[in-house]
């Protein structure tokens, strides 16, 4: 499976912060990221496989792969569940 951000969220760094802003429908929320959540959006400009998003966080970061593997699913389970992010075969 691998996964991509949707084309309707823009994707703001303000003020040191990162903040995604869906704009489809009315915009009612605006979401904030951490670095590692960060990094990860820009990756899935792209579509990447959990394992490929889990590598480089893994390396970027010098955390077990295990770790990031466990970050990376919570992360694209939020993206998915909240329409920003895409699941592809």
């Amino acid at each position: 499976m691998k996964y991509c951000r949707k084309e309707d969220v823009v994707a703001r760094s303000v003020a040191g912060e990162h903040l995604l802003v869906p704009v489809h429908d009315c915009t009612r929320s605006v979401y904030t990221l951490n670095d590692a959540g960060c990094r990860l959006w820009d990756l899935i400009g792209s579509p990447r496989t959990e394992d490929e998003l889990a590598g480089v966080l893994a390396e970027q970061y010098h955390i077990p792969h295990e770790t990031a593997q466990r970050d990376v699913r919570a992360f694209l389970d939020d993206m998915v569940r909240m329409g920003l992010a895409d699941e592809h075969a």
